[in-house]
């Protein structure tokens, strides 16, 4: 008989791993990490959008009568959405105080 907290230890002994093992070769490649991150974040992004539009669309076709995933995808998609702006409006915070930098 498996217990449920054994389960939930070692769910959780596994991620910590995946997340300390990282090869050396990664810390030097910072830059090229930031631009790929970046990425990756803008097509997470647009794959979410997607998605809220596929789901809303069948919705609205009736294809599909399953409300609660379409008003879920619905809300991702918001979600993304502030969080997009919440992270330009940083970026451009900060180069604004970086150009005001006297050198």
């Amino acid at each position: 008989m498996v217990s449920i907290g054994s389960n939930l230890v070692s769910n959780l002994s596994k991620i910590a791993n995946t997340y300390t093992a990282r090869p050396a070769q990664e810390e030097n490649r910072s830059e090229l990490d930031f631009k790929e991150v970046l990425y990756d974040a803008i097509d997470r992004f647009e794959r979410v959008g997607d998605e809220n539009a596929m789901s809303t669309l069948e919705l609205l076709t009736g294809n599909t009568d399953d409300l609660a995933n379409t008003m879920i995808s619905a809300q991702k998609s918001e979600i993304a959405v502030n969080l997009t702006v919440a992270i330009r409006n940083k970026a451009v915070e900060a180069y604004k105080e970086i150009m005001n930098m006297q050198v």
